[in-house]
């Protein structure tokens, strides 16, 4: 019996490092509560793009915990300000940050912006430090981005998808 709960307290704990082994450093992440509308559409495809020209353009390139920064800020404004399904999201922000990515100079015109995007997010309460518990940090993560997710990709009351 005993061997059976060590084997599977090891089980559980080896989940939760997998979980973490992905690579991703969790941060505190801004209030962005106070983003409505225009604004938010504004800053989320600021926000997508930064992320973008970082991934993507020498010289702009972000530090881990600043990439986390910047992906879980889009998906707090995407998906908690502006109720986006995943395939909106996609489709009106992703798709024209990285077809942006074809246009010439197009590094050098927004790659100034990742530091202010940056700086606006910490601003507002985000960090570019990991939090001290990084598997306390993933619970919490995980909590907000799947009730933000489901949230937003609910079908709203009174609207179905039929014709």
């Amino acid at each position: 019996m005993l061997k059976k709960v060590l084997v599977a307290g090891l089980l559980l704990a080896m989940g939760a490092q997998q979980a973490l082994a992905d690579g991703k450093i969790y941060v505190q992440l801004p209030d962005l509560s106070t983003y409505e509308g225009y604004p938010a559409e504004e800053f989320l495809g600021r926000v997508v793009l930064a992320n973008v020209i970082s991934s993507n353009c020498t010289g702009y390139e972000v530090t881990d915990e600043e990439w986390s920064l910047l992906t879980d800020s889009a998906d707090l404004l995407a998906y908690g300000q502006l109720n986006l399904t995943t395939d909106d999201y996609d489709t009106l922000f992703y798709k024209p940050a990285f077809d942006a990515l074809d246009e010439a100079g197009v590094c050098d015109r927004q790659g100034p912006d990742v530091e202010r995007v940056l700086s606006e997010l910490v601003e507002r309460g985000g960090s570019r430090e990991a939090l001290p518990d990084q598997e306390a940090a993933y619970e919490e993560w995980r909590a907000l981005m799947d009730g933000l997710q489901a949230g937003a990709n609910a079908p709203v009351a009174g609207k179905t998808k039929a014709k």
